[in-house]
């Protein structure tokens, strides 16, 4: 059963012209200069395999399943004077072996423009969408096997105004929404509305400090369904005080990080409400020519997990659901060149998430374990393979234990 009916690409950029426009305006007049190609066009075949496709709990029947994932994606990019603009878009066809409920067709759409003017002040527009199937297993949420698909959509703006050539006044805006295809989940779609002012300075080359604030206003719009038809909304605002940091350690080390004192609250999930600190931090590190690393550390809730580094990619697999009062993350990648042309890649990641629904309350812990090699026998052809493991662990009775092995081979090409 659905209560919205999923709006196709081109409708997106009909409710979003002024950015598409201004970004295709700039493109179409950049491209004639352009003494480099301005668009790319990446072709990709994957099969993957999941031994848990609904997540069902552990010590009950589950079903696996072999997918088999088409996509193509285009990207145009233009510089006109001072200004970048840039547009990607991309389809996937999502076709299961034995669950053929689930096909789907994804979609995506990212574009923006980078602006500036000759004197102080620059800045941002930017535009995402991502359209998939939702992740099972969400805590609080009723287990199904239906086709659950999922819509992200984020829309900001940022100013940079420079008082010198170290120190600079930041100002945003941002739109967040998230809704579903399913009666089940319709008590997790959200829009958020956030505006933050901050303060930037350079200690020195190498050390940048800010300080700034940030408030979110929020609406779940059917977060109870007391009679049928007839829908309660939640309605929630978020206060942060931020203090930001990022340090340029060397060529081969970047760290930044965010330290928040934040209080929420909510006008009917009053289970959900939070004061205290959040944050996160951010590493990349390059010890020799051929390892690099990328740490992460994250504590934080609801939405902010789920759209932290949001990208037209959309991968949800290891993003916190909106019902969990807070979450700390903390992941692990590294990358290593055994030759030119093969690199192996690793991660690990570790999730630990309060979870309250007034009554009741506890925790439940989820790790992501992955190993993978890439090749790339030319400069557009990439082949590679994956493989990775996903246990959940709880005492709760907010939450269940599960387990799912995933696995999937990939072939891309790339022309530009």
């Amino acid at each position: 059963m659905k209560h919205e009916t999923h709006r196709r690409p081109l409708d997106v950029l009909i409710r979003r012209p002024r950015i598409c426009f201004l970004a295709w305006s700039l493109i179409a007049a950049g491209s004639a200069s352009a003494q480099e190609r301005p668009w790319t066009l990446i072709a990709s075949q994957a099969v993957r395999y999941d031994s848990n496709v609904f997540r069902a709990e552990r010590g009950t029947p589950s079903e696996s399943d072999v997918s088999s994932i088409t996509s193509i994606e285009g990207r145009l990019r233009a510089r006109l004077g001072r200004q970048v603009a840039y547009l990607s878009a991309g389809a996937s066809a999502h076709r299961y072996r034995d669950n053929d409920q689930l096909d789907f067709t994804g979609s995506m759409l990212e574009t923006g423009v980078n602006w500036a003017t000759v004197e102080r002040l620059s800045g941002t527009l930017r535009y995402v969408q991502h359209r998939g199937l939702a992740v099972y297993g969400l805590a609080g949420v009723p287990q199904t096997t239906d086709r659950v698909l999922e819509r992200a959509q984020l829309s900001e703006a940022t100013v940079r105004f420079g008082i010198t050539s170290r120190s600079a006044l930041l100002g945003s805006l941002a739109q967040r929404r998230v809704d579903y295809s399913a009666v089940q989940y319709q008590d997790r779609e959200f829009d958020q509305n956030i505006a933050s002012l901050g303060y930037q300075h350079g200690i020195d080359r190498a050390l940048t400090l800010g300080v700034g604030a940030r408030y979110t206003r929020e609406r779940t719009p059917r977060y109870e369904e007391p009679t049928p038809g007839n829908f309660i909304a939640n309605r929630g605002t978020r206060r942060d005080l931020d203090v930001t940091a990022l340090w340029q350690a060397s060529g081969l080390s970047t760290i930044s990080a965010r330290l928040s004192v934040t209080r929420q609250r909510y006008t009917q999930a009053e289970a959900a409400d939070f004061s205290g600190l959040t944050g996160s931090l951010r590493w990349s590190y390059q010890p020799t020519g051929r390892l690099r690393l990328n740490a992460q550390f994250d504590r934080d809730t609801g939405a902010e997990t789920r759209f932290a580094d949001f990208s037209g990619s959309g991968d949800t697999s290891s993003q916190a659901a909106e019902s969990r009062r807070l979450a700390n993350s903390a992941q692990l990648e590294a990358f290593y060149e055994l030759t030119g042309k093969t690199r192996l890649n690793t991660r690990l990641r570790h999730t630990r998430a309060q979870l309250s629904d007034g009554s009741n309350s506890g925790h439940d812990t989820t790790n992501i374990y992955g190993l993978g090699i890439e090749y790339q026998p030319t400069r557009t052809l990439l082949l590679g393979c994956e493989a990775a493991r996903e246990n959940r662990s709880t005492r709760s009775p907010l939450s269940y234990s599960y387990r799912a092995t995933m696995a999937q081979c990939l072939a891309r090409l790339t022309l530009d």
